[in-house]
């Protein structure tokens, strides 16, 4: 904090992390930091907080105008009361008000008398986030919000408790080198450092709104409780630059990109109520118009139904079906082979194969990165009595799963999945499954292949297997283990199964046409979080147990077996 006295600007209070500044870390200062902290250590080993108020006004740091206390410090902001707003410190996000302020008027801190605004505190995911922004209305937004909302994200509470979080899946500079080309309204890439502090539009009943700074050219503003109001220029991948051979007062910039990386714009808001940006890069500055037209919609109730859910489904599978008859049914045509593949992961057998593409979204990175697209394909031979598949994902990671939930691997973590309709006269336009479709799931679970079948109808059963959550249940008649007859082998994110061709139910001969799938699964290791499929496409859903359990045949693949050597 600073203090402009007769034009000067004097230094007069500092909060933060106590290595960043040079002066405290010499012997004047040592017998002050915090017990078992070193001065002269490693800054993450020995973190230490500090505080310091020019109490004497001579605009230097004596000992006894700093107070330290032993802890992390994630970034600082000042608040319009002089308030230090502190991202973390700690596991917590805290403010601190001046206590009093000198007859010269610096503020005087106390680090005990500290306010707690928000528990559960996490750093950043990249290089980028880590403020947070307090508002006397209670609101306190985080670049990075607290927990338990996931750390890409930027949220915020209200009076200490997490009310809302928005998706930032790229959040900080680095992370953005490795994002997309914004496809939506409201998609945040690179999310970096607050532009300032809120402003609030006159005549407007959005109430306060903050700014953040995307580092691909554009900035954010947000409400306060988490509504999503307006991009600020466009991403350096969606607009044209900021080139204009002269700049002309009053001209609009609507549409046009600021460079990427483009560092420390600010938005402010004056006494009489204009907002203006400046922009970084070039040090312009920017009336910002419209922010006074902001309406809120008018609270509302809205019912969903069961009947809703189950019409969204069907649309769901209604759309993936139209794509399919619009870009042409997939094809997979399955060689019957006379000496089968080595089940070793290393694919050199596969030579000729009719590889379909499972995954191929994403993008590589810009710079400063080794990050490349997904190259994900799969193919399906048969040699002698078993079928075998391949499945080239890059990932040798992939099999991560904690087998913990017994019928649902498909919930635990990565895994290859195949789906089969043994049935050569069974209708293709079925929109339930028939006696011989089938799923198979492969995995690995504590270094051991798992594999489960999952048939959704057999003639005679009695007591199938339900699947449910909140709003619906459906049952598959049989859910098999069947690990004793799959062979694993994978190398380097290359992987090979094979199966006896009797388990499936399958007759396989040249010139037969049936319908199948080929996808894998991502997850952590004991949550599967992506799905992703060589035709089904609207197989995506990773958070409804009876939609992941279920079988759609009616959006699988051809499965063509033809002849082969």
């Amino acid at each position: 904090v600073w203090q402009e006295v007769n034009g000067i600007a004097k230094p007069v209070a500092a909060f933060g992390r106590a290595h960043d500044w040079k002066i405290l870390k010499t012997e004047a200062f040592a017998s002050l930091w915090a017990t078992g902290a070193n001065p002269k250590g490693d800054q993450w080993q020995n973190a230490v907080c500090f505080v310091w108020s020019d109490a004497n006004g001579d605009g230097q740091a004596q000992p006894d105008e700093v107070q330290f206390v032993k802890g992390a410090v994630g970034s600082v902001t000042v608040a319009p009361d002089l308030s230090f707003v502190a991202s973390r410190v700690g596991t917590n996000a805290m403010r601190f008000a001046p206590q009093k302020f000198t007859a010269t008027g610096a503020p005087i801190y106390d680090l005990v008398h500290g306010e707690i605004l928000a528990t559960g505190a996490q750093g950043p995911s990249s290089s980028g986030g880590d403020q947070a922004l307090w508002h006397e209305s209670g609101w306190t937004v985080l670049t990075t919000p607290p927990k338990p909302h996931s750390p890409m994200s930027v949220g915020a509470v209200f009076k200490g408790e997490a009310r809302w979080s928005y998706p930032s899946l790229w959040p900080g500079l680095h992370a953005s080198h490795e994002s997309p080309a914004p496809d939506r309204p409201g998609e945040l890439i690179g999310t970096t450092r607050l532009l300032g502090d809120f402003v609030t539009p006159k005549n407007s009943d959005a109430g306060p709104l903050w700014c953040v700074n995307g580092n691909q050219g554009n900035m954010y503003l947000f409400t306060a409780d988490g509504l999503f109001v307006t991009e600020f220029f466009k991403d350096v991948r969606r607009g044209p630059t900021w080139a204009m051979p002269t700049a002309q007062r009053g001209m609009s910039l609507n549409g046009l990109t600021l460079h990427d990386e483009n560092f420390w714009p600010t938005i402010t808001q004056v006494k009489d109520g204009p907002v203006y940006l400046v922009d970084g890069g070039r040090s312009s500055l920017v009336r910002v118009d419209g922010l006074e037209t902001i309406r809120r919609i008018p609270e509302t109730t809205v019912s969903v139904s069961t009947d809703d859910l189950t019409k969204a489904r069907a649309y769901f599978v209604e759309a993936e079906a139209l794509r399919q008859k619009n870009q042409g049914r997939a094809v997979l045509q399955v060689t019957l082979r006379n000496s089968a593949p080595v089940v070793d992961g290393l694919l050199d057998d596969w030579a000729g194969a009719d590889w379909v593409d499972i995954d191929k979204s994403g993008v590589a990175a810009f710079f400063d990165s080794s990050s490349k697209p997904y190259d994900v394909r799969g193919a399906l031979t048969v040699a002698g009595d078993r079928l075998f598949a391949a499945y080239r994902t890059g990932d040798a990671n992939l099999l991560r799963n904690s087998g913990e939930m017994a019928n649902a691997l498909f919930k635990t973590g990565g895994a290859l999945d195949l789906m089969i309709g043994a049935d050569a006269n069974a209708d293709d336009k079925r929109g339930k499954p028939v006696v011989g479709d089938s799923r198979l799931l492969v995995t690995r679970v504590k270094n051991k292949t798992v594999a489960l079948l999952y048939r959704a109808v057999v003639p005679g059963t009695t007591e199938p297997v339900p699947f449910s959550s909140p709003w619906r249940t459906i049952t598959l008649d049989r859910v098999e283990d069947v690990s004793a007859q799959v062979q694993l082998a994978g190398t380097n994110g290359n992987f090979e199964i094979s199966i006896p061709l009797a388990t499936l139910g399958l007759k396989p001969q040249a010139g037969q046409k049936l319908k199948g799938d080929l996808g894998v699964l991502r997850g952590n290791g004991f949550q599967t979080s992506q799905r992703v499929y060589w035709s089904n496409k609207a197989s995506g859903i990773v958070a409804d147990v009876p939609s992941e359990a279920e079988l759609t045949p009616k959006l699988w693949g051809r499965v063509e077996f033809v002849g082969g050597k």
